[in-house]
């Protein structure tokens, strides 16, 4: 039932500011999946109430028996990470696989659907992570062959894949015959391209089923609880970071599957709100150039606007007490603090210190004078490699009717689930949230809710598409509570080290960098070699 007009009225009258917190690489199951479920805890508790929320919202998290097969055909089930564990704020110890190819092997087994019937999907994260941890390839697995099927498993007229399983069946003895096998055998592939940085002792294939939980995660799962999570939330692109931050920021990744630019000439939602007359600002931690500065290339070639900003987190609380007559701008995009010490939460980084800043963030807010008419949103640009069971829908609607990436992607199929949790006094306690159009969540759902709040024009067709999360506004009150009040940050293993070095987004924000001194000056330059963040943060703020 979609939302009438003097509901969405009465529901765009509560909120003048959005503000969105980004985070990095996790899978919903991997940082919510137990949020409503107390079984890990207690064996005796009640299953009907597992997985339902307080209000009795149906959430779509884990059972605890949810499983994947090694190489072997071991089947190894999912389990809470233990927080007292060393590395527990490290999981899954190293950096998965990521971006498409990766991604459509921990779904599909192969480059693109369909999969083997008979075989659920979701059925090759530990696979890839065993290959990754072996050493047997660096960055994507090679193209596997294809295997011809008289069954198709999607369907034309749903957003949706057709269950061509049995979902009571018994699927441990398909992993340990050999047409699963060979359905999953590839041919050995070259050892260059991404250098694997860190690799905790003890790294087993089975890390990538460790999910945390809200005793891990007591912020996350505190604002989870304490607001609405959206259950059917996925990033727009099924593979890695920079396509889907294009996404969050541009509704389009210019067809483009992988991190290979760094920088995108789409128009961005900031140059759509000034075009119209509203405000935005970009804040990075403890870095006084947000990489979203240079990564839309119509903010950093434009002299910023008035009541508009970009600079550091720190600057961003005083916007917020409203120093020097600053008002907090009508959309705020945050950035964590990147690379191996900051708290972007990517794998195999401190996940704490993500809850430390995700708690600042929240207080911050909560205790200025917008707090009652903000929605903070905390998402994750992409699932990174971890665990999630549900498979992806299609139907997503391409930018443009010709969006089309090289290896013939069309843009109509979401990516893996990601956390997204909304926050406002406007909202109930224990609300599961799901848009009540046809079209799931995704990165452009945010863009839509901007746009119908500031009455702003669409960017593409996968932003018009897009339903925007205003009626999780439900509450004709604000509230006055705090779900967090005498929560704390939980502290990773201070003893727990990472090799120093230059990460892979810190040096993409260096080449964005790159990118904007060849625009102004027409010139070719080469970025750098780094060998610490460090360096490419000195090289960025020179930029």
């Amino acid at each position: 039932m979609q939302t009438s007009k003097q509901e969405k009225d009465s529901q765009k009258k509560k909120i003048k500011h959005v503000i969105v917190v980004m985070f990095e690489n996790r899978s919903f199951d991997h940082m919510l999946g137990f949020l409503y479920n107390d079984s890990y805890k207690n064996k005796n508790t009640d299953k009907k109430k597992i997985n339902v929320s307080p209000l009795g919202h149906y959430y779509s998290g884990l059972t605890g028996n949810e499983t994947n097969p090694d190489n072997e055909g071991n089947a190894h089930k999912v389990f809470a990470i233990d927080k007292n564990d060393k590395y527990a704020y490290y999981m899954p110890k190293m950096d998965p696989g990521e971006g498409y190819m990766n991604t459509n092997f921990q779904l599909f087994g192969s480059l693109n659907p369909p999969y083997q019937p008979g075989i659920a999907p979701n059925q090759g994260f530990v696979r890839d992570f065993e290959n990754k941890i072996g050493n047997k390839y660096f960055g994507d697995p090679p193209y596997h062959p294809s295997k011809k099927t008289t069954s198709s498993t999607t369907d034309s007229k749903s957003t949706a894949p057709k269950k061509v399983y049995d979902k009571n069946y018994d699927h441990s003895k398909d992993y340990k015959n050999d047409s699963y096998k060979n359905w999953y055998q590839h041919h050995e592939p070259p050892t260059s391209g991404i250098e694997i940085v860190s690799k905790f002792p003890g790294t087993e294939p089975n890390d990538i089923m460790g999910m945390y939980t809200p005793d891990t995660l007591p912020i996350l799962s505190g604002l989870a609880k304490g607001f609405a999570v959206c259950d059917h939330y996925y990033c727009s692109v099924p593979s890695e970071t920079l396509p889907n931050r294009a996404f969050m920021h541009m509704a389009t990744s210019e067809g483009h599957l992988y991190d290979e630019i760094k920088s995108y000439s789409a128009k961005s939602i900031f140059k759509n709100l000034s075009d119209h007359k509203h405000s935005w600002g970009i804040f990075a931690d403890k870095l006084q150039k947000p990489y979203t500065y240079s990564f839309c290339q119509d903010v950093a070639d434009n002299p910023t606007p008035p009541n508009c900003f970009c600079g550091s987190y720190d600057d961003f609380k005083l916007v917020l007490k409203g120093e020097n007559g600053a008002k907090l701008p009508d959309y705020v995009f945050l950035e964590p603090s990147w690379g191996s010490y900051g708290n972007s939460q990517h794998p195999n980084y401190d996940v704490a210190a993500g809850e430390k800043y995700m708690l600042d963030i929240y207080n911050t807010v909560r205790e200025s004078k917008y707090w009652e008419d903000t929605l903070l949103v905390i998402n994750y640009d992409e699932h990174g490699g971890c665990y999630d069971h549900i498979t992806p829908p299609y139907g997503a609607t391409p930018p443009s009717p010709s969006t089309q990436n090289k290896n013939g992607f069309k843009f109509d199929r979401f990516g893996v689930r990601v956390p997204c949790v909304l926050i406002s006094p406007w909202i109930e306690a224990g609300t599961v949230y799901r848009t009540k159009g046809d079209v799931p969540l995704d990165h452009t759902s945010l863009l839509k809710t901007i746009e119908n709040l500031f009455d702003l024009p669409h960017l593409t067709e996968r932003d018009k598409a897009a339903s925007d999360v205003l009626d999780v506004l439900t509450r004709e009150k604000p509230r006055k509570d705090n779900p967090l009040e005498g929560i704390e940050p939980p502290v990773a293993d201070a003893s727990v080290k990472i090799p120093n070095h230059a990460s892979q987004i810190v040096r993409a924000q260096a080449d964005a960098i790159t990118d904007k001194i060849n625009r102004d000056t027409g010139t070719q330059n080469t970025t750098p070699e780094f060998h610490s963040d460090e360096e490419a943060n000195a090289y960025i703020h020179q930029g």
